[in-house]
């Protein structure tokens, strides 16, 4: 006769082990389920907000000040075909290198800001892109909030539908703001260097190290102001020539000589205001 083995004198109760057993079981496809759903629904967001986003800054968007950007009634618009390749790619390299890689937000630039900022416990990086920034200037204040960034992306994710990078990145260095009261890289190349960036110009280009104190002004302008600053805006244009060489814009030996060439501040202003830099 077949018995069935039952533990005599053990604390141990198969049904109840089985109960168990079938509990854990529901446990773990519960867990399971609950993940899953979490997956489907961050997947779901990720697709989403990017479109929520992009169709938000159409309404954030004023078009007759984005109309008059590319078509000024005064002063100069700089043509991105008219200045040389080396002042345009020092922008790129120290304010957003993957700009042609993204579309308008940078997550990398983004989570780093905001994992600095944490640490910090303040507002220390923002992680805005150039797009980002030319619809900040365009169209927002400069104050530091979560709901300005929201729209800041908005805005420039739609921009980034509208335009190509080239368009974007022309405009961005026609508005940037450089500092004494001066809006557009060729305002700031005119009353810091009395030069002009057109190539076509028949006047002395701007040097590398003119375009590098140039790109340096964007992050802070009064901070890093050649006039105001010297010292300080010197170490930065190092921070931006040694960043082109890290990103392979230049090489080392275009490196070296814009290291050494002597860069003469002069401001429009005052003939009396001038600072020679000496690498």
């Amino acid at each position: 006769m077949n018995q069935l083995s039952v533990p005599v004198g053990g604390k141990a109760n198969p049904y109840t082990a089985a109960i168990a057993r079938e509990r854990s079981q529901k446990r773990g496809v519960s867990w399971k389920k609950r993940a899953g759903l979490a997956l489907v629904a961050l997947l779901v967001a990720a697709v989403l907000t990017p479109l929520f986003l992009t169709w938000a800054g159409n309404l954030w968007i004023d078009e007759r000040k984005l109309s008059a950007v590319q078509h000024p009634a005064q002063g100069v618009y700089v043509r991105l075909d008219e200045v040389p390749d080396y002042v345009w790619k020092a922008f790129v390299a120290i304010e957003d290198h993957r700009y042609m890689q993204h579309s308008g937000v940078d997550p990398y630039g983004l989570a780093r800001a905001i994992w600095v900022d944490v640490q910090e416990g303040a507002y220390v990086q923002g992680g805005s892109t150039i797009t980002m920034q030319l619809a900040r200037n365009l169209f927002l204040t400069q104050d530091k909030t979560i709901g300005r960034k929201i729209k800041e992306m908005a805005i420039a994710l739609q921009l980034e539908q509208r335009y190509s990078k080239k368009e974007l990145l022309e405009m961005y260095l026609n508005v940037i703001y450089f500092g004494h009261g001066h809006y557009g890289i060729e305002e700031a190349a005119q009353f810091y260097f009395g030069k002009t960036l057109k190539a076509s110009s028949g006047h002395a280009p701007l040097t590398m190290g003119e375009a590098a104190i140039l790109a340096s002004l964007p992050k802070a302008p009064e901070a890093y102001s050649p006039v105001k600053h010297g010292e300080k805006a010197q170490a930065r244009m190092q921070v931006v020539l040694d960043r082109m060489a890290e990103l392979h814009v230049i090489d080392q030996e275009t490196l070296k000589q814009a290291k050494q060439q002597q860069v003469v501040v002069k401001a429009k202003e005052s003939s009396e205001q001038r600072t020679a830099l000496k690498q």
